[in-house]
């Protein structure tokens, strides 16, 4: 027979949502850092485009100016040294105000044309590490701000746990 007062082990079930919610949040975590390390590694590659790679003249053809930033792009195009035509989708920044039929020079990997940059305009990897870096923001403040509060509920929980255990051995509370 066992007393009242027995603390019966329970193993708290991880339902199949609850797995699943966990998962999600765990892959949102990674979500920032990655696309940080992804946009990083694009505009050092852009950089090394534009350090060894062949530059050759390019003519703006078109020029998209929106007010969302991410849809300001301009299409270049240029001549390959095999004198095949390319072109390019650039990415555009809001202080700068490409004109159609202007000349740029552009970046491009003698082995593979298709892969171009154009001096003086920005890379696609600088969006990706921007939303990287806003959503490891908000999700890292967010996981430290339930942090702080799980180690400040643990806190009250032990404070609570010694007053008992006070009044249990005295009768008296004790403070």
């Amino acid at each position: 027979m066992t007393s009242p007062n027995v603390t019966v082990n329970r193993k708290s079930k991880l339902k199949p949502w609850g797995m699943g919610s966990l998962v999600v949040t765990a892959l949102v975590l990674c979500l920032g850092p990655v696309l940080m390390v992804v946009g990083t590694l694009q505009i050092n590659a852009d950089e090394d485009l534009v350090r060894t790679g062949e530059q050759v003249p390019g003519t703006i053809t078109e020029f998209h100016d929106r007010s969302k930033a991410s849809d300001r792009r301009m299409k270049v195009e240029f001549q390959s040294s095999g004198g095949s035509l390319h072109y390019e989708w650039i990415a555009v920044d809001y202080e700068q105000h490409p004109v159609v039929g202007e000349e740029v020079t552009v970046a491009y990997r003698e082995s593979d044309p298709g892969h171009a940059t154009v001096l003086g305009y920005e890379s696609d990897g600088v969006f990706l590490r921007g939303v990287g870096t806003v959503l490891t923001c908000i999700f890292g403040g967010i996981g430290i701000f339930l942090v702080i509060c799980y180690l400040l509920g643990v806190r009250q929980d032990r404070k609570k746990l010694d007053e008992q255990r006070n009044e249990g051995r005295h009768g008296v509370r004790l403070k």
